[in-house]
Formats: structure tokens, C-alpha cells, sequence
């Protein structure tokens, strides 16, 4: 079984986007589930992340839901609810295996998930994916925020991990998107691919899946 966890380097930067590439291209490989450990924000008119990101090519399962649009701890407490990176790991184990899994997580990586301060890295570490990847926006900053979100990770991760960079505003120019990988590469980080909303372009990195 093939496990992914996509993180990003802060909220609203594509991840379930990235998460729907990942899901249409590995589907074609056998049975696919897109797990979304923790939402929030879902009662606001905003469509469900897992169900969007499988389509019709992937089963869609989301742990804990709640309807407040806030940060995962802010959102249960405000239904009453708790929320911890014990009972989060208990769910996602309990999940029946498919022969690939994309988890998504909600927000950015350092968002706590536990009343101790625990957040993604910390359930990067409890249940060692095959690989993490880190959705940056493909824009003037993604270099520092690669950097940073890689150098955080890798204080509780030490598996494979990589930076998808995905393009969300039409304004980054040619100059500044080249830099941005040349910028990864010199920093010894792995692309594992990029996107675009706009034109749909996707490019998967085969130095990174092989």
C-alpha cells in the first residue's frame, strides 16, 4: 500500500487540487482513497476537500468534520467537540487499506491538531508515509517558504518528502516561476511536481515517483 500525505506551506494554496492530480493519476494504478483527517469550515457553502479531490476516480473518507470555518482546534472546540493527534491516528488506523492512500491535511503544516501543540509533523511521524508533500504557491516567496516548511518538517520527518509548486495567480511571471526552481534545486529540495489553475498544466517529476 502506497501512502501520500499533502501538507502545504500555508492554507488556501491548492492542496486539494494537487491532491485530485494525484488521485486521478494513481486510480489508474488500482483501488484509490482520498482521506481527509480533519475539516473544518464545511456548513459555510464550501463544498467537502475529499470528495472533490476523488471524483469519480477515488473513495472519498473524512475523519472528523466540523462546521465553523476555523483552525481545526478552534472549529471542535466551538461544536464542543475535542480534538487530538491520538484519537485522529486511532481513526486514520481504522481506515480499511486501498492500494493507494492520499491524505490530506488541513491548512498549513504547522497548524496544531492537539491541545499540546502537536500538529502535521507530528502525525507525519506517527504514521510514516511513503511520502509527505509540502503544496507551495508558485509564486515570489515560494523559495523561502519551501525552505522553511521543509527545514520544520524534517525536525519530526526524516522519510521522503518533496515540494509541489502550484500556480494560483496569473500574475507570476515566466522569470519569477524559473527561479523558483532553480532556487529548489540549489536548495537541495525535491520537486515532486507542479500545476496550474489557470491552464491546467500538471507535470509530475519522475526523479521523485521512481
Amino acid at each position: 500500500m502506497a501512502v501520500i500525505f499533502i501538507t502545504g506551506s500555508d492554507t488556501g494554496i491548492g492542496k486539494t487540487n494537487v491532491v485530485g492530480l494525484l488521485a486521478r493519476e494513481l486510480s489508474e494504478l488500482g483501488d484509490t482513497q482520498v482521506i481527509k483527517p480533519v475539516e473544518s469550515g464545511v456548513s459555510a457553502g464550501r463544498p467537502a476537500d475529499a470528495p472533490q479531490a476523488a471524483g469519480d476516480w477515488a473513495t472519498p473518507i473524512t475523519l472528523f468534520s466540523f462546521g465553523p470555518a476555523q483552525a481545526p482546534l478552534a472549529a471542535a472546540a466551538q461544536v464542543g467537540k475535542k480534538l487530538s493527534l491520538q484519537n485522529i491516528v486511532k481513526a486514520y488506523q481504522a481506515v480499511s487499506p486501498a492500494e493507494h492512500q492520499i491524505i490530506e491535511g488541513a491548512g498549513g503544516l504547522a497548524v496544531p491538531i492537539d491541545p499540546l501543540g502537536l500538529d502535521w509533523t507530528d502525525f507525519a511521524h506517527a504514521i510514516k508515509p511513503d511520502a509527505v508533500i509540502i503544496v507551495v504557491e508558485d509564486r515570489l516567496g515560494a523559495i523561502n517558504q519551501a525552505r522553511l516548511s521543509v527545514a520544520y518538517l524534517k525536525r519530526k520527518y526524516n522519510g521522503r518528502m518533496g515540494v509541489w509548486l502550484n500556480m494560483v495567480s496569473r500574475t507570476v511571471s515566466p522569470e519569477t516561476a524559473q527561479a523558483n526552481r532553480t532556487g529548489i534545486k540549489q536548495s537541495k529540495i525535491s520537486l515532486a511536481g507542479e500545476s496550474s489553475y489557470q491552464n491546467k498544466k500538471v507535470i509530475f517529476n519522475p526523479e521523485f515517483w521512481s
